[in-house]
């Protein structure tokens, strides 16, 4: 019998959620009506990738190919095709979800630090 593992929010905003699972030690990310599962050195690239977008640059250009943005990453198996209010609402998302990590992270660390 297989159960099913439960899963934690870590962050959510309007244009979707991330949640993790401890069991798997997987993030799931929903945004823009599908579900992506990645390792968290997969998510963390992501949100890498997501940052070094000039998002002013792509604002103000008129060339066509500036009206969206096709994001691939290793160890991902999806390829996320992104207009402007897509892309910004996306960095949104992943960047609450790395600040929720990180205060998650360093919470842990005070709560279970060895007192000297």
């Amino acid at each position: 019998m297989q159960t099913v593992a439960p899963l934690v929010e870590i962050y959510t905003s309007e244009a979707g959620a991330v949640y993790q699972c401890n069991r798997r030690n997987r993030l799931r990310l929903h945004f823009a009506g599908t579900q992506t599962t990645l390792k968290v050195e997969a998510f963390l690239r992501l949100r890498k990738v997501v940052e070094g977008i000039n998002l002013h640059e792509m604002a103000t250009s008129t060339n066509r190919c500036s009206d969206f943005e096709v994001i691939t990453i290793c160890g991902c198996d999806r390829c996320f095709v992104l207009t402007l209010p897509e892309l910004i609402a996306f960095k949104e998302l992943l960047d609450g979800a790395r600040f929720m990590l990180e205060l998650n992270s360093m919470l842990h660390e005070c709560l279970h630090a060895e007192v000297a």
